[in-house]
């Protein structure tokens, strides 16, 4: 029996007890100070009634964390004896991630499971798009039949959705991307200029100058994680635009390293839509975050040095990247700086892309999911 298993045969036992009418569970990766899709459907729970929480963090069944032997014990504790017991008696589950349990799970009927995921629209593949091996692809099948919605930004993706989790399309539902809601309710004169002041208090550099916030994506391969840095060429950025621009590099959090270099490292800020925010422009390669970032209607530059690579050997995507990208694209360290300086992007093809990625703009995706999850 694997941990998954045993997971999930407490959770099965603690079937015994009815379910909670004002519990809900929430699974997914730790948000810093529960900003993301998790925190903002939970800030919308708190506006209708007085429910109870239950949380579960995809770490906390890392057997291999480096922690004290007694302090992992007692989360180990909580995590299959008290959590499961939770999560089986939740009137309704929140999920922003694969969470493999599920797979061997009997959640009640009278119990919603909602998959939120963490990213928005359609860019790379994911899930069973992705997957070969059948052992895995097994279990994910089994996962994802246990979704009752699936919650997406537009009806365009609406397929993209049904491939990579297995389900019917009317599980799928372009009810809207709960982060998002913060990117339309703060991208305001008066917010960003009350986070300017605080960026610049904490890194004075930023002071009279533009930020370019490059955040790449991981790879597959370690080695390649390694060259995300080296391959941007910080020194000739600094050289060439450092009298007008301030460079921030965001690695994806998989990588978990901080690079040395003349720049201000963002990678473990605890709040990446901030940095959007502040950004003047972003370039990175295959991320997703594209996608949230193109709602602020401000310029992206795609850096994609490795594309051969990338599409031959890595997941691939749900479109053609060169044709679809809402940006120009440089795979050179020299034409991305001549990109830059020239400070010429045409911003109607960003509202293109969101207009194909999100059905609707209006701030409330988590007031709507909510309704229609209790409805």
């Amino acid at each position: 029996m694997n941990k998954y298993q045993l997971f999930a045969f407490f959770h099965n036992f603690y079937r015994i007890f009815p379910i909670k009418k004002n519990k809900i569970s929430f699974i997914g990766w730790p948000e810093a100070n529960f900003t993301g899709n998790l925190g903002h459907i939970q800030q919308e729970f708190q506006k209708r009634n007085d429910f109870h929480y239950n949380f579960i963090f995809k770490d906390e069944y890392n057997m291999s964390a480096p922690l004290p032997i007694l302090s992992k014990f007692m989360d180990l504790i909580r995590l299959f004896l008290l959590k499961s017991y939770h999560l089986a008696t939740s009137h309704y589950i929140f999920l922003s991630d694969n969470f493999l349990p599920l797979a061997y799970m009997n959640p009640s009927p009278e119990t919603t499971i909602v998959q939120l995921w963490h990213a928005s629209g359609a860019f790379k593949k994911f899930g069973l798009s992705t997957v070969s091996d059948e052992g895995l692809r097994e279990l994910e099948t089994k996962l994802s039949h246990k979704l009752d919605l699936i919650t997406v930004s537009s009806k365009n993706v609406i397929p993209h959705y049904q491939e990579a989790f297995g389900v019917e399309e009317r599980k799928v539902k372009a009810l809207g991307v709960p982060r998002t809601d913060f990117y339309l309710k703060n991208s305001n004169e008066e917010v960003l200029t009350r986070l300017r002041a605080r960026f610049e208090k904490k890194y004075p550099a930023l002071e009279n100058k533009k930020i370019v916030l490059y955040a790449p994506t991981f790879r597959d391969d370690p080695d390649r994680d390694q060259q995300l840095v080296k391959n941007f060429n910080v020194n000739r950025f600094n050289q060439e635009l450092g009298s007008e621009y301030v460079l921030m590099i965001r690695l994806h959090p998989l990588l978990n390293q901080v690079e040395d270099g003349d720049f201000i490292d963002v990678t473990f800020y605890p709040d990446e839509k901030e940095l959007l925010l502040i950004a003047d422009i972003l370039v990175t390669d295959y991320s997703s975050i594209m996608i949230e970032y193109a709602l602020l209607n401000k310029p992206i530059i795609f850096f994609p040095y490795d594309y051969e690579y990338y599409i031959n050997e890595e997941r691939g995507f749900y479109f053609d990247y060169k044709d679809t990208v809402p940006g120009p694209i440089a795979y050179q360290v020299g034409d991305l700086i001549n990109l830059i300086k020239k400070n010429n992007h045409d911003l109607n093809i960003i509202k293109q892309f969101v207009a194909s990625e999100f059905d609707r703009l209006d701030g409330k995706a988590s007031q709507r999911i909510v309704d229609h999850v209790i409805k």
